[in-house]
C-alpha cells in the first residue's frame, strides 16, 4: 500500500513537471511567432519608450591622474518595456517570467558610453535578457569599462575626485527612446574595496547638451592620503627640517656643504618623482608648489653656507694658520725689545690677525644663526599655506 501510495505520488511531480516544461515552451511559441526581432516596439511619438539603466559597480581599478582615466568593473542593466512580449501568466500555470538572449529580442543597442575610451563604447554584445509577463524586459551586461575622468589635483594628496559614467542614446535625433534618471540607479551593493580610493557616493543625474539627453552615474571619491602622507609629505618635511640643521653644525667640522648638497639633491628626486605621476595640467597643484619651493631653500642653503664659510676663513691667512693647531698657536707674543722695531712691528702685525680672526668668526656665526631663522621662517609659512590651500 505504502509502494503504491510513493508511485502515485512520483506520478503526479513528473506531471505536473511536463506540463509547466509544455506550458514554457508554448509561451516562447506564442510570443515570438509573430514577433520580428528588427522592428523597435514604438511607431509614433505616443509611444514613446521610456529606459531605465541601473549600474552596479563592483571594483574600482584604478584612476589615473596622468591620463585622466578611470577603470571599473560594472554591472549593467537596461529596462524598458515591450507591448508585444506581454502575456497572462495565469494561462501559462502562472509563469511570470521567461529568459532568453538579447539575440532573440530587440534591445537598443544605439546605448552608449560616451566617455569610454576604448572602442567598446556601445551596448550592444549578446547576453542574457529576463521578459516578464508584463512585457517589461531586463537586458544584464558586464564590462570592463576605462572612462574619461578630469582629475583635480588641486588639492593633491587630500583630493576628492567625481568620475562618471555619460550614457546616452547614440543617435542624437531619435525621439522615441526616453532616458529617466529618475528611474535608474548607481548601486554600491557589491562594490570591492579600494586600497587607494574611499567611495563616499554614486548617483545618477540628467545631463542635456546640444539637443542630446545622457544619464550621467557620478562615483565620488577621495583619496586615501595616509600613504602618500607616510611616503612622502613627512619625509620632505624631514628633510626641510635637517636643511635647518645644516646650520646648526660647526662650521670647522667640514661637513655643512656636504650634508646641504645631499638635501638639495635629495629634494631633486622627490619633485621629479611626483611630477612624473601627476598631470601636466595648467594649474599648478599646492604639493608641487611646496616641493619646489623646499627645493628652492635647499639651493639658497648651499649657497647662504658658501657664504658663512667664506666670511669665516677670510680672517685666516696661509702664513699664519698652522693646520695642526689652528691659528691661536702662535698667538703667544714673544718678549721684544722696545727699541727693535722689527720685533713690535710684529707683534702689531699678530695682534691685527688675531682681531681679524676673532671678528670674522664671530661674523661666520651670526650669520649662519640668522640664516638659520630666515630658512625656519620661510618653511613654516609655506608649510601653513600648502596645508590651508590642501586641507
Amino acid at each position: 500500500m505504502a509502494d503504491s501510495n510513493i508511485a502515485v505520488f512520483i506520478t503526479i511531480l513528473l506531471l505536473v513537471g511536463l506540463t509547466t516544461a509544455e506550458n514554457r515552451t508554448q509561451l516562447f511559441k506564442d510570443l515570438f511567432k509573430d514577433y520580428e526581432v528588427r522592428v523597435a516596439p514604438f511607431d509614433t511619438l505616443a509611444d514613446v519608450m521610456i529606459l531605465s539603466i541601473s549600474v552596479s559597480i563592483i571594483s574600482l581599478r584604478n584612476v589615473n591622474e596622468k591620463d585622466q582615466t578611470f577603470s571599473a568593473s560594472v554591472w549593467i542593466s537596461l529596462s524598458w518595456l515591450d507591448e508585444r512580449l506581454e502575456w497572462e501568466a495565469k494561462s501559462y500555470k502562472g509563469i511570470n517570467s521567461i529568459q532568453t538572449t538579447s539575440k532573440y529580442v530587440w534591445i537598443p543597442s544605439s546605448i552608449c558610453i560616451f566617455n569610454e575610451v576604448t572602442n567598446d563604447k556601445c551596448l550592444t554584445e549578446e547576453k542574457p535578457v529576463t521578459i516578464y509577463s508584463s512585457g517589461h524586459l531586463v537586458y544584464t551586461t558586464s564590462r570592463e569599462s576605462t572612462a574619461q575622468c578630469k582629475i583635480d589635483v588641486s588639492k593633491y594628496p587630500f583630493d576628492t575626485q567625481i568620475c562618471s559614467l555619460y550614457i546616452g542614446n547614440l543617435f542624437v535625433q531619435s525621439e522615441f527612446i526616453y532616458l529617466s534618471s529618475s528611474l535608474s540607479t548607481y548601486s554600491l551593493v557589491y562594490f570591492d574595496r579600494n586600497e587607494e580610493w574611499e567611495v563616499l557616493n554614486a548617483y545618477p543625474r540628467d545631463y542635456t547638451a546640444t539637443g542630446a539627453t545622457q544619464i550621467h552615474f557620478d562615483l565620488v571619491v577621495k583619496r586615501k592620503s595616509s600613504y602618500i602622507v607616510l611616503t612622502v609629505l613627512l619625509p620632505v618635511i624631514l628633510l626641510s627640517v635637517l636643511n635647518i640643521f645644516s646650520f646648526v653644525l660647526p662650521i670647522d667640522s667640514g661637513e655643512k656643504m656636504g650634508t646641504s648638497m645631499a638635501i638639495f639633491l635629495t629634494f631633486a628626486v622627490f619633485l621629479t618623482i611626483i611630477n612624473d605621476s601627476l598631470p601636466k595640467t595648467d594649474s599648478i597643484p599646492p604639493f608641487t608648489v611646496y616641493l619646489t619651493i623646499q627645493l628652492v631653500i635647499s639651493g639658497l642653503t648651499v649657497m647662504l653656507e658658501a657664504i658663512v664659510l667664506r666670511v669665516h676663513f677670510s680672517g685666516k691667512s696661509d702664513d699664519e694658520t698652522d693646520e695642526s693647531n689652528g691659528p691661536l698657536s702662535k698667538t703667544k707674543i714673544q718678549p721684544i725689545d722696545m727699541n727693535d722695531e722689527e720685533g713690535e712691528i710684529r707683534v702689531r702685525n699678530k695682534i691685527c690677525y688675531l682681531v681679524k680672526y676673532i671678528k670674522s668668526k664671530l661674523t661666520a656665526e651670526r650669520l649662519d644663526r640668522f640664516f638659520m631663522v630666515l630658512v625656519i621662517v620661510v618653511d613654516l609659512i609655506s608649510l601653513t599655506v600648502f596645508l590651508a590651500e590642501t586641507l
